[in-house]
């Protein structure tokens, strides 16, 4: 059976009912898996081809490097249509974006199985270490399909060895969600030691660290608590990685490409010559850059769950103060957000429709580009996104090669923290990997203190994971596990008032893990100096902790049964 390159495993369920009819679907002027795996170039080629669903899942504006958190409370996407009708719970099993992220992880794990297989065939040709590299890093990169599935679908058909004919695809069935997280720690526990004393530090390739960093992260997501510690405590105990001295300059380019970062693990590089670049930049950009959308914002919702420099939130703590609403915060909030106030592409950087005019960078008075009176289109939040930012690319807004760190040191030490807070092994190692981030030079929050009940570490781990890892692509899976997915997302998405005073806003309430609470039933419509209603949200629990099972996956196999309330 003759094979594109590029497609190179028939996936878990096939998009036509002849058998005969996928073949003709293959050319037949490329090389097939059959004959073209036979040497160690070539199966290096293909190791490299296994990466290439790792950011897939892409929707619009949505994009599962640098706008997942969309899907909640803490960033809002203008036009985002999926990410809207996911917080809005209005889908159902026949939206596309969840067929081609079941299939594009498919593909992702129908490569990586040839691959072993091509590896195992060839060892002989092959050095020895580099059949260690390249095992290692198939097998992470299948364990790590097989996550992203399970965390969206639960029980997910599992297969670890090449699909050869059409009945075999459509005669499978799903996996329990636990029996293939083993599976998942079993891939990951061989690419760990595989991978140890691997020389390659290339920024994208899989190393011994990110496998037992994922490790971890697979175990706190599904509240494997004990699997979870012991995972990151030898990420931690190897030495290898360290938190970088300053927040504020870490998501900077140079940083990220420096040998120097000893913070990030596994990252997300991007080239326009490797045809992978992103428009980050054209989405976050501010009204005043030309071709600047301003469609990925931070929300009101988030910004009110920083805390003040006390360690208390803005309702508690004597410090907030609603005429000077962004002085005395968590400096991470300043770090991550552009705010009224701040020297913004040269401009006073305000949104408000009854500030037509601003300041620019010398001092003079000319019209603003970011008011609600210049464009409709501006922030709907009144925020603009700071963190990954650069003005390098706004001349080629759509061309950034800025990389994107999946994971990072800081997320490991909060894991470890947190599964030891559920373990109730509050010990001084717990303590210390929160006060390590808490303390980092260009933040120092108060930290913390022995003698916090479980219940006051809890609140505590959680708001880190919120306000450390902003729009790092976990808040979503961390609602789901905590199950405060039925909480926090039937809350409205808030923006920044279109008029008003900051004394004017109205008082906000926390509940009892400092998540903001907003009585916007009293508020006046718009235009008002009350915050600005985005979207009312809601959540089905008894449905939406899983992604539905893609319709047309279903008719060609009735095998698969359908996720609950779907």
């Amino acid at each position: 059976m003759r094979k594109n390159l590029l497609y190179i495993m028939l996936t878990i369920t096939v998009f036509i009912s002849s058998c005969n009819k996928a073949i003709e679907l293959y050319p037949l002027t490329v090389p097939s898996a059959e004959t073209f795996f036979t040497n160690e170039t070539e199966i290096q080629g293909g190791v490299n081809a296994c990466y290439t669903f790792i950011t897939a899942g892409n929707n619009g504006y949505f994009a599962p490097e640098f706008s997942m958190d969309a899907l909640t409370e803490t960033v809002f996407i203008r036009g985002g249509g999926f990410a809207q009708n996911v917080m809005q719970s209005v889908l159902d099993f026949k939206e596309g974006h969840f067929r081609s992220l079941w299939l594009s992880m498919y593909q992702g794990i129908g490569r990586c199985n040839l691959m072993l297989q091509k590896i195992e065939e060839n060892k002989g040709k092959i050095s020895a270490a580099n059949v260690k590299q390249f095992q290692g890093e198939v097998y992470f990169l299948r364990a790590y399909y097989y996550l992203r599935l399970t965390n969206m679908f639960g029980d997910v058909v599992y297969v670890d060895k090449p699909v050869s004919t059409v009945d075999e695809g459509k005669n499978v069935s799903r996996t329990a969600r636990a029996e293939v997280l083993k599976k998942i720690y079993a891939d990951l526990d061989l690419s760990y030691q595989l991978l140890t004393g691997s020389t390659n530090k290339q920024i994208g390739r899989v190393t011994a660290g990110a496998a037992m960093s994922y490790k971890a992260r697979a175990a706190l997501q599904n509240n494997d608590w004990a699997v979870a510690a012991a995972a990151a405590k030898v990420v931690i105990d190897s030495k290898q990685y360290s938190l970088m001295p300053s927040y504020s300059a870490l998501f900077t380019e140079a940083v990220l490409r420096s040998a120097g970062n000893t913070e990030q693990i596994l990252t997300q590089g991007h080239l326009v010559t490797a045809n992978n670049a992103t428009a980050f930049p054209q989405y976050t950009a501010p009204r005043s850059v030309s071709g600047g959308f301003t469609t990925i914002v931070p929300t009101q919702n988030m910004m009110d769950s920083y805390q003040c420099i006390d360690g208390k939130n803005i309702n508690a703590s004597p410090l907030y103060n609603k005429l000077k609403p962004y002085d005395n915060r968590d400096p991470r909030m300043r770090y991550c957000f552009v705010v009224p106030g701040d020297m913004w592409n040269g401009f006073v950087y305000d949104t408000r429709a009854d500030k037509p005019n601003t300041l620019n960078a010398a001092g003079a008075t000319v019209k603003n580009p970011e008011s609600y009176t210049s464009t409709v289109f501006t922030s709907f939040t009144g925020y603009c996104v700071r963190k990954y930012f650069d003005f390098k690319y706004t001349a080629t807004l759509t061309q950034c090669e800025t990389p994107f760190m999946l994971c990072r040191y800081a997320e490991v030490l909060l894991t470890f923290a947190e599964a030891k807070i559920e373990l109730n092994q509050i010990d001084a190692d717990c303590i210390n990997a929160i006060n390590l981030v808490r303390g980092r030079s260009d933040v120092k929050m108060p930290l913390v203190t022995v003698g916090l009940s479980q219940t006051e570490m809890r609140k505590l781990v959680r708001y880190e994971r919120k306000i450390e890892l902003w729009n790092e692509n976990l808040r979503w899976d961390d609602l789901l596990r905590w199950k405060r997915a039925e909480v926090i997302m039937t809350r409205p998405i808030m923006g920044r008032p279109l008029i008003g005073e900051f004394n004017q806003y109205p008082s906000v309430q926390f509940d009892e893990f400092d998540e903001p609470i907003y009585n916007y039933t009293t508020y006046i419509p718009q235009p008002s100096s009350d915050y600005r209603i985005l979207i009312l949200t809601n959540f089905n629990k008894s449905r939406d902790y899983l992604w539905p099972i893609p319709e047309t996956e279903l008719n060609l196999n009735p095998n698969l049964k359908q996720n609950p309330g779907w």
